[in-house]
């Protein structure tokens, strides 16, 4: 069993004892179970092959189990985690563990709200600090320590927390401490007018283990390469975030002092006289945020700018991807639900970003609907990294049906989001269409259609699904994905048949993939996956 498999056990008694023995003093005991099954079946000729579970562990799973208890104030949770066969640590590789993802005990007394355990909270936006949670990247950083917040007035809050961060079922090294404060100041009897500001700051200290890691690393730099070290790292913020009736106006600054961390674009000089690709730097680095949204009646306008220099923050030296990440850094692409515009999403880049991204809503009647979005993302030394235009129509005839049609466009830096030398800009003309309708006894129908128009990559694209649902219970959906153009292939198809279920508070799904490499992202934050090929099945209960 998982290392803290047992103190599981004794957390679980307790608070199974608990639950049932003061029920009567209305305790509230409560839960969650997600299941995520894998069956693999390879098939080489679209590149699901060659890692452990095709070649012969043929199954992996993932399960969580969250428990909770709340009793004259107190707040307890705890949850269990076992992944058998998994390949979300490592989309090419296999992973097996089991033991304690998580537990906590919460209360507030008066004005004063403390929490030991795993801590999941932010300051601001998160661009100093984040603990959170992304399942489909198993990203879990959460802060295992202690947190104390205390209401300085009904108006006014300061923060503090320290710990160390999680590490899948272990910790960093490193020690993690922050201190917040955080207002609302509004103006006028009715707040048409407020600001809510705010500052933060958190500090990361080496371990002595850490150190002597960087030391024997860098010792072999040359001197042209040589940095030095410190143990100490912080990280301060500002915020604020100013309403004035319909207008809203965020905007954040953060800098970070000195940090090692670990570039690998950038060039060190080797001793042969040779360079090479990779090594550590000690800099400091900075962040600018700020948002802008209007709404009023048939109009909504939201606008975004970004500019980040340097400001990668880990609990490790050596932690990369998306490993032992302090803090969040807002993405600056909009989540697609469509498959083919989903296809090719930009990755935050820690080291050197400046991006822009705004989308306008405008009511043109009330069965028409137009949204214009766009986004700009380039290095600060003017690389383009990625572009999107997307112009997209609704047409809804009261409760009967809807139309959506949809121009995207897009230009997408392969090299730099997916690490491949050498390959072109990826560009793309995508035009889409959605039309859903209610049918009689509480039943819909769904179809969508798309056509990726592109010369790079694996080229063009065309995708169709079709959607039965018959609500409240069932859910059908069969789709196919089709290279029809191909530049790396022959014309291949990757269909999909879904199933799901509903029955109470149980959600059950089954599903026939055939899916293509392409890139996962949460937030912002992407990972390269492989192709699949296989059966998913997945449950998620509460209770």
């Amino acid at each position: 069993m998982g290392r803290h498999f047992p103190y599981f056990l004794g957390f679980l008694l307790i608070i199974l004892v608990d639950a049932s023995v003061l029920a009567q003093d209305q305790g509230q005991f409560s839960g969650q179970l997600q299941i995520n099954a894998n069956f693999f079946d390879e098939d080489a000729a679209i590149g699901a092959t060659n890692t452990p579970q095709y070649d012969h562990q043929l199954f992996g799973s993932d399960v969580w189990l969250d428990l909770s208890y709340q009793y004259k104030g107190f707040d307890l949770g705890i949850r269990a985690d076992m992944f058998t066969n998994s390949n979300l640590l490592n989309p090419t590789g296999s992973y097996s563990d089991q033991g304690l993802g998580k537990w906590y005990v919460r209360k507030q007394i008066e004005d004063f709200t403390f929490q030991v355990g795993y801590i999941y909270d932010q300051f601001g936006s998160g661009v100093i600090f984040r603990s959170y949670e992304q399942r489909p990247l198993l990203i879990d950083n959460a802060l295992v320590g202690i947190s104390i917040a205390y209401n300085l007035s009904d108006r006014w809050q300061i923060k503090a927390l320290a710990g160390k961060q999680k590490n899948l079922f272990d910790r960093y090294e490193s020690n993690m401490k922050g201190l917040s404060v955080e207002g609302y100041v509004p103006f006028g009897s009715e707040a048409q007018f407020s600001l809510v500001p705010g500052g933060a700051i958190v500090g990361r200290t080496w371990s002595d283990n850490q150190v002597d890691q960087l030391i024997n690393s860098v010792n072999t730099y040359t001197p042209v390469d040589s940095i030095g070290l410190f143990y100490n790292t912080y990280a301060f913020t500002f915020y604020n975030t100013l309403s004035v009736g319909p207008l809203s106006w965020y905007i954040e600054s953060a800098f970070k002092t000195q940090d090692v961390y670990f570039d690998p674009d950038a060039s060190r000089l080797l001793y042969s006289g040779e360079t090479t690709l990779g090594k550590f730097r000690n800099e400091d680095g900075n962040i600018l945020y700020t948002s802008l949204s209007y709404g009023s009646k048939g109009l909504g306008i939201s606008a975004e700018y970004k500019r980040t220099e340097n400001f990668t923050f880990r609990a490790s030296p050596f932690a990369s991807l998306n490993r032992g990440l302090v803090n969040f850094i807002p993405p600056m692409s909009r989540i697609n639900s469509f498959r083919l515009k989903s296809r090719y999403i930009p990755a935050t880049q820690e080291l050197s970003e400046q991006a822009i991204q705004a989308e306008v809503r405008l009511a043109l009647s009330k069965k028409l609907k137009w949204v214009q979005y766009f986004s700009y993302i380039e290095n600060l030394s003017g690389r383009v990294l990625y572009r999107e235009f997307d112009t997209e129509l609704t047409f809804k005839q009261g409760r009967e049906y809807q139309v959506i049609l949809g121009l995207q466009s897009q230009r997408y830096n392969q090299a730099v989001f997916e690490g491949k030398s050498g390959v072109p800009m990826v560009e793309t003309w995508i035009p889409y269409f959605e039309y859903s309708k209610r049918l009689p006894g509480r039943k819909s129908l769904r179809v969508e259609g798309q056509y990726m128009f592109s010369q790079q990559d694996f080229g063009s694209w065309a995708f169709l699904l079709l959607e039965y649902n018959m609500a409240p219970k069932w859910s059908f959906s069969i789709s196919d994905m089709y290279n029809a153009a191909p530049e790396k292939t022959s014309d291949i198809h990757y269909p999909r048949v879904d199933v799901t279920h509903i029955r109470g508070a149980n959600r059950f799904s089954l599903s026939y993939v055939k899916q293509v490499e392409g890139v996962v992202c949460a937030g912002g934050i992407c990972r390269l996956e492989p192709a699949f090929s296989g059966v998913k099945f997945g449950l998620t209960s509460t209770f």
